[in-house]
């Protein structure tokens, strides 16, 4: 995601604390993705590394720790990409065109709508490839570039979203 092309309008209005709500919110709901990336970015490499440890599986399995088998890994890539998938599919539908409403802020929900559909297509490759793990380990290599690609994109797109969101979210008393 190149930053240097989005649009930029956050810093305009000072909001009220209870206004910042549904920023932090965001932020929150991000979070959690950022986690889930982190776990599947480890999920990933030790399967490629292929140090699949029986003892170390079910002392960290209930923490989608690193040491999972092919079939869990491919399990958390698909559960990562439908929850975002779900994520975005609401910010599409229902933020983006209210925030669209105020003209100051329609090129930024315009510019995040765009980035999905990037993110989407990222999504896509690190399905197929979880899949394709599956039957075939030698596609484990691609499979840990692609959930980088994800993991680095989607972090910019997280932090350029919670910057310029939070003041129409505030603003248009939105709740996330």
């Amino acid at each position: 995601m190149t930053d240097a092309t989005r649009p930029r309008v956050a810093g305009q209005v000072d909001l009220t604390p209870t206004q910042r709500h549904a920023g932090d919110h965001l932020r929150m709901i991000h979070d959690h993705f950022r986690q889930q990336l982190a776990q599947l970015t480890a999920a990933v490499t030790e399967l490629r590394e292929g140090t699949l440890d029986v003892g170390a599986v079910r002392e960290h399995l209930h923490r989608l720790a690193p040491a999972l088998t092919t079939q869990q890994v491919s399990g958390l890539c698909q559960q990562v990409c439908r929850f975002l998938t779900m994520h975005h599919t609401i910010e599409d539908q229902n933020l983006f065109p209210a925030v669209a409403t105020l003209a100051a802020y329609a090129p930024v929900a315009a510019r995040l709508a765009e980035e999905h559909l990037d993110i989407h297509a990222h999504l896509e490759r690190v399905d197929e490839l979880a899949v394709a793990v599956l039957s075939d380990p030698t596609h484990v290599d691609a499979l840990v570039v692609a959930v980088a690609d994800l993991r680095a994109d989607l972090e910019s797109h997280f932090t350029y979203e919670e910057t310029e969101m939070t003041e129409p979210l505030g603003l248009l008393g939105l709740g996330i």
